[in-house]
């Protein structure tokens, strides 16, 4: 078998009006905190513009198409990285060999890689090989990582935004949280309010948040909080990590920027509170700095943003080798499978919206059928072959940039 084709379709992901909620309209504290004009909502990730995820797809000569997506709305991922560089090592090659077709993309782009952009173009390629590999044997791709280790992954609900940035809306925040309970889910993940520029006005708010939220659920439902990266200043961080820690957290993510290794040290010295990163870092030579320098205490890989299936799996081997827990960011397809096939694997996360509320396509739904669905706070995969998905070509044709 041979790739006769790669072609690259940008999907402005925005332009559905389920996407295009949650990215622009879902407040919460974030990295250009300090930038008032983009610090209230997502729209901090595109500046107002669209948020783009490239998809790809590889078709061989046997008439098998593989379907892969590139994380972190980068356009330059796609057009510019896979169409313009990646394709030239892929053309003619057997598509089995992910190993050495990871190896040859991974050192032809370190010159402007190693992270960002060129690995999340290189994930979306490597996703797609192993749909075609797991297609082509007619099996699901779980099975090619080693079969199950569960049999099916327990979801934590992750949504819980607050209302409004300057005055939530504590009541609607409960109402939220206990319908995610009532709906069988064993943990939820919130969002924050404010950072380092509300001082303790803003540490009260945040407070307040974690506050409702665990005597919405009571102490049985885990609860973990997600800064967004937004506390970035160390000692605004342990402040707020203290005074969170009477609500008995699983976790706080990503409280500092990616690559302030030394604060995070910092934190976990200084607090009893579990600290989980890894959304926003890269290959297995990223995550063994995090587990080798005791960086965090949770894992969290996306697997369309850090190097594919063929560099997740590594990682999950190191998981196993170091007993560091794992917990993925998103549970699209491709990291149920994962999921399944790795004992480190306790949660998956799952982006879902109250039972009120209409559902117009989430971050999956949108333009792929066949993505796997939670049920009881859990989530199972399909048997169908490769990663089990297919694309809904009519909405993609209107969600194209």
């Amino acid at each position: 078998m041979r790739i006769t084709e790669v072609e690259v379709i940008e999907i402005a992901a925005t332009k559905s009006k389920g996407i295009a909620r949650f990215i622009r309209h879902a407040p919460l504290v974030g990295p250009m905190e300090p930038y008032p004009e983009y610090a209230k909502d997502r729209s901090m990730w595109t500046g107002g513009s669209h948020w783009v995820v490239p998809m790809i797809i590889i078709r061989t000569d046997e008439g098998i198409e593989g379907y892969g997506f590139c994380g972190g709305g980068s356009a330059a991922a796609g057009k510019v990285i896979v169409d313009r560089h990646y394709k030239n090592y892929l053309m003619g090659a057997d598509p089995f060999d992910t190993e050495v077709l990871w190896d040859k993309m991974f050192k032809a782009s370190i010159v402007f890689g190693r992270k960002g952009a060129a690995i999340e173009a290189l994930s979306g390629v490597d996703n797609a090989l192993w749909d075609v590999k797991g297609k082509a044997l007619g099996l699901p791709v779980y099975k090619l990582l080693g079969g199950r280790t569960k049999e099916k992954i327990k979801l934590y609900a992750s949504n819980l935004h607050p209302s409004n940035i300057n005055q939530p809306d504590y009541e609607l925040l409960a109402k939220e949280a206990v319908d995610y309970k009532k709906r069988g889910y064993r943990g939820m993940k919130q969002r924050m309010c404010a950072g380092p520029g509300e001082g303790r006005k803003g540490m009260h708010r945040n407070e307040m948040l974690v506050k409702t939220v665990r005597e919405a659920v009571g102490d049985e439902t885990a609860l973990m909080v997600d800064a967004y990266m937004g506390w970035a200043d160390r000692e605004y961080a342990l402040q707020m990590i203290k005074k969170l820690e009477k609500y008995n957290l699983d976790w706080v993510e990503e409280p500092l920027m990616p690559d302030d290794f030394e604060g995070y040290k910092y934190l976990r010295a200084k607090t009893g509170t579990p600290i989980a990163a890894g959304e926003h870092e890269y290959t297995r030579f990223g995550f063994v700095q995090l587990i080798t320098q005791g960086i965090v205490d949770i894992l969290q890989p996306d697997i369309r943003r850090m190097g594919g299936i063929t560099e997740a799996k590594k990682v999950a081997a190191l998981c196993e080798a170091f007993n560091m827990p794992c917990a993925p960011h998103i549970a699209y397809a491709e990291t149920v499978h994962l999921s399944l096939s790795c004992p480190m694997i306790g949660w998956a996360e799952h982006t879902c919206i109250p039972s009120w509320e209409k559902k117009e396509g989430g971050f999956q739904d949108a333009y792929i059928q066949g993505a796997p669905q939670a049920e009881g706070g859990f989530m199972d995969i399909s048997d169908r072959p490769g990663l089990g998905i297919a694309l809904d070509m009519a909405a993609i044709e209107k969600l194209k940039t």
